[in-house]
């Protein structure tokens, strides 16, 4: 071992000069440099080829649904969207000549990170976010008026269905 020059923290490596003990933010005795084991590269993704599609969308909402999904452990990639990557329901055009983005996650998951898609997709566009079970609405194609799932007319411009 080389005469050390500082100290670290092997929780969360911040250097320190010699006389320090502990570490300040995570109050564990400091080491030797020599002693705080290596840290493992992280996981590298596949391509988003191999990847399930999550959204596709502006940047602002990639980053909102990419900090949810850092904050809940989730590995994701986002890429600049290419022609056809929008997951099936989702329309691709709703943002206009924006720059659309893409973000895929491994299959085990999907279904956490449509959830949390989900709930942004609420924030963001609450006009679109979905119908509660038992309450769906429709809207009438003549005057957008929300209508019941079993309505026969629009109660404000009168449309009939038929």
């Amino acid at each position: 071992m080389s005469a050390p020059t500082h100290r670290l923290c092997p929780e969360c490596r911040t250097e320190y000069l010699l006389t320090a003990e502990r570490c300040a933010d995570c109050d564990v005795a400091l080491v030797h440099p020599d002693d705080v084991p290596e840290e493992a590269p992280p996981e590298e993704l596949p391509p988003a080829s191999e990847l399930t599609g999550v959204r596709v969308a502006p940047l602002a909402w990639m980053r909102a649904l990419s900090g949810a999904l850092q904050e809940r452990g989730v590995a994701h990639r986002i890429e600049p969207a290419r022609p056809g990557d929008a997951p099936e329901g989702q329309r691709p055009d709703v943002f206009g000549n924006v720059q659309l983005f893409g973000l895929y996650v491994p299959e085990e998951a999907a279904a956490e990170a449509r959830e949390i898609d989900g709930s942004i997709a609420a924030q963001l566009l609450p006009e679109e976010a979905p119908a509660l079970a038992g309450d769906e609405q429709e809207a009438c194609p003549a005057c957008g008026t929300a209508l019941s799932a079993d309505a026969v007319e629009c109660p404000e411009c009168g449309l009939a269905f038929g």
